[in-house]
């Protein structure tokens, strides 16, 4: 009796463990099954080329700002060929000339071509950028516009006092031009032309954003008028737009290809150079004040006959503050 009992029991013990097992091996099974899938999909979505964004190859890039930016020596020869091949007035193949052969630093207000903006209602002038040189590896100054303050400034006062706001020199440029009258510039505009004198010399520098500024003489000139750039040359232009180079413009644009947010491609025609059937001013900013947007262009393009687009002249302000990044 007791025998058959132990028998019975443990036979029962036998199918009540065999179950459980059984079971537990089937979720370990269908877990197995469901992780290898859920590996497959991530698998399948991290390789398809509708979810991942292309990546152009870092060379491709290089070429693309290659075109469009031409060095010197292109430049030149792009040059020479718009002098050859068209019959251009004398106001413009002065500037012409002049832009071929203008690689050297000067005084911004002694450029070709420089940009002007408006960053508040009082706030106007001829921009220029800082630059520097590495020298020993400390970042050694070398632009014209910090060595004319080096060299007339006598204002003590710290600098950082004026950090985050433009600090002006008012007597430099009359100790630079003592006894003479200053500089004048001619300055364009979307639909006119004007001329200006320049009248006092600053300089901005925050955490992200150096420049100098040039102010000019606004006695005749408006809140409304839309500066964009000044030249020491009288150049003579067709103030019109192309739809067609605007629409270049606008697709001819690799987003992929840039580290920082532009407003390049809302680039936009408002200036053809008189005698020339393809080379065009262009610009990108908001009015009457130009802080809008993340980087306020100004240019001169070529369009070739290929409908390349080529920068003989680029200029731009880094409002977004892509050097802190």
């Amino acid at each position: 009796m007791n025998y058959k009992y132990i028998i019975l029991s443990a036979l029962i013990l036998y199918i009540s463990c065999a179950n459980p097992k059984e079971e537990k091996g089937n979720i370990t099974s269908k877990t197995t099954i469901m992780l290898e899938n859920e590996v497959k999909v991530e698998k399948n979505e991290k390789t398809n080329p509708q979810i991942v964004k292309e990546q152009i190859p870092t060379s491709d890039c290089v070429n693309y700002w290659k075109n469009r930016f031409p060095n010197d020596s292109l430049k030149a020869i792009y040059i020479d060929s718009l002098i050859s091949q068209n019959q251009l007035p004398e106001n413009n193949l002065l500037f012409l000339n002049a832009l071929k052969t203008n690689n050297k630093k000067d005084l911004a207000f002694k450029n070709v071509l420089s940009p002007i903006f408006r960053l508040s209602e009082t706030d106007i002038g001829l921009l220029t950028f800082a630059s520097y040189q590495l020298v020993d590896n400390k970042f050694i100054a070398d632009s014209k516009e910090e060595d004319l303050i080096s060299k007339y400034q006598t204002n003590t006062s710290n600098r950082f006092d004026h950090y985050g706001k433009i600090q002006y020199y008012p007597t430099l440029l009359d100790s630079l031009y003592r006894g003479q009258t200053k500089p004048s510039i001619n300055f364009y505009t979307i639909n006119k032309t004007g001329a200006s004198k320049v009248m006092q010399l600053g300089k901005y520098i925050d955490e992200c954003l150096e420049y100098f500024e040039y102010t000019i003489d606004t006695s005749h000139i408006s809140v409304t008028d839309t500066l964009l750039f000044s030249s020491p040359f009288k150049i003579d232009l067709v103030f019109e737009s192309n739809a067609e180079v605007d629409l270049l413009l606008q697709n001819d644009y690799k987003e992929e290809c840039l580290d920082c947010p532009s407003s390049m491609k809302l680039q936009k025609t408002f200036a053809r150079v008189k005698g020339v059937n393809n080379l065009y001013f262009v610009y990108a900013d908001t009015f009457p004040i130009n802080n809008e947007l993340d980087t306020p262009s100004r240019a001169l393009v070529l369009i070739t006959q290929k409908d390349e687009i080529k920068y003989l002249w680029y200029s731009e302000i880094d409002l977004f503050g892509c050097s802190c990044l």
